[in-house]
């Protein structure tokens, strides 16, 4: 084949396969398996980068609107773009380092190249991953399942050492390997795993929680929602309680006693306080209560008139009027009620969350656990940016989990493919360990 040819071709299939995995469909995550082969199939390195980075540059799109809602309008646009390219220059790196003209080495540069775009550091921004498709193509296989579609691009690409008769050989025995393994996760493990009873995942509507008038509602819903439910466990959204401190748990008492009382287990994602270094002096303290003005709130609150709009009272509100000063907020699970126990997101978002050297940033937890108990069940539990990476579902995979819980909040995000591509990546998950999930969204 000509040389410029397939080049090109490789090029055009490493960017179909990037907008494939951008739609968030099952087939287009499917298809990504296939990424090896086009980023290492160039005759030359520097076609292999542009294959690589077109890729990514192609399944990343997503990030642009989504960053740009998530840190501000007010910003300027170059900052998505900014992160949008450098991900996708950093992801490809291993792949260009990994190209090689002797085919034959491609049986163990191809999945080095996988891996170190896995785990830690780059694992941290490993989005758009290959392996996410080992769920919908070898179902219940589990760690085999995802070493097949690890190792099999770079057994494909070393046949181009072979003659043609062994290469018709190899090939062939590798595909009736795949076909035998699909097959035998169709049939011997038909349907879903078995779900725990009395188990339920709640989706709310709730917006941006975070913002006046609104936390309140929300936590009215929760309390609602476990009263008139005769669920055991309720799995609620990410940050549905924007600040779980002191206050909120008194506010929470009444319920949190008749969830006790009647063996109910609310695990519900709120931003926990972050532990400082060290407690806080009196003038800090002062300094912390002079950042809000309690006279001018409480005034507004008695002259409002509770026949107005509900738009209306956000505005008596202003920004002028309540300036809490910012601190650091852990993203967690709280589970409370017959159970009481505080899972921490383990990757928050790069720039949204975690943002380095930042006083108000989230902290990135590698080694924090990877799975929560509740209610007898070991729960992988994966906090939305998580549902997109690779390296926290296995991570928690290795400590034998019975059950998958994902929460997430999507309204920032509301438009774009992001919450289609984590519920499907989270699916195929399920289905590779064959195990029951569970997903909360709030929108």
């Amino acid at each position: 084949m000509n040389t410029k040819y397939r080049n090109g071709l490789s090029l055009c299939s490493a960017i179909a396969m990037g907008l494939g995995v951008s739609s968030g469909h099952a087939l287009g995550i499917i298809a990504a398996a296939g990424m090896p082969l086009a980023c290492l199939a160039p005759t030359t390195r520097k076609a292999a980068f542009k294959s690589t980075i077109g890729y990514y540059v192609a399944g990343l799109w997503p990030m642009l609107p989504g960053l740009d809602r998530y840190v501000g309008h007010s910003i300027t646009l170059l900052i998505p773009l900014t992160v949008w390219t450098f991900t996708a220059t950093l992801l490809s790196i291993p792949w260009t380092i990994a190209w090689t003209s002797n085919r034959l080495h491609c049986l163990w540069r191809a999945p080095l190249a996988l891996l170190a775009t896995v785990v830690p550091p780059l694992g941290i921004i490993g989005l758009a991953s290959p392996l996410t498709s080992a769920g919908y193509l070898f179902s219940g296989t589990r760690w085999i399942g995802l070493a097949a579609v690890a190792f099999m691009p770079g057994i494909v690409l070393s046949t181009w050492t072979l003659n043609l008769r062994r290469r018709c050989i190899v090939l062939c025995l590798a595909i009736g390997f795949c076909i035998g393994f699909t097959i035998e996760g169709r049939i011997f493990l038909r349907g879903h795993a078995e779900a725990p009873r009395g188990w339920i995942a709640v989706n709310t509507h709730f917006g941006d929680v975070s913002q006046p008038f609104r936390e309140f509602p929300a936590a009215q819903f929760i309390q609602q929602k476990a009263a008139d439910t005769s669920a055991r466990v309720l799995i609620f959204p990410e940050s549905v309680v924007p600040r779980w401190s002191e206050a909120t748990e008194a506010f929470w008492r009444q319920s949190l006693d008749r969830c006790r009382a009647r063996g109910q287990i609310l695990v519900i994602g709120a931003g926990v306080p972050a532990k400082t270094r060290r407690p806080k002096d009196d003038r800090e303290r002062l300094s912390d209560l002079r950042s809000y003005d309690f006279g001018a709130a409480v005034a507004a609150l008695q002259t409002m008139d509770t026949a107005l709009p509900r738009a209306v009272h956000g505005n008596l509100f202003s920004k002028d009027l309540i300036k809490p000063r910012p601190e650091p907020i852990d993203n967690a699970v709280l589970v409370a009620g017959a159970e009481s126990a505080t899972f921490y997101q383990r990757v928050p978002v790069p720039v949204g969350m975690w943002r380095p050297f930042n006083r108000i940033s989230v902290p990135v937890r590698l080694t924090a656990p990877g799975v929560l108990a509740v209610d007898h069940q070991r729960a992988a539990v994966l906090i939305c940016y998580e549902q997109m990476l690779t390296f926290p579902i296995l991570a928690s995979m290795l400590q034998n989990p019975t059950v998958i819980i994902g929460i997430s909040n999507t309204f920032w995000v509301h438009g774009t493919t992001i919450p289609r591509y984590q519920a499907t990546a989270l699916r195929g998950w399920a289905k590779l360990f064959h195990l029951p999930y569970f997903l909360a969204v709030n929108s």
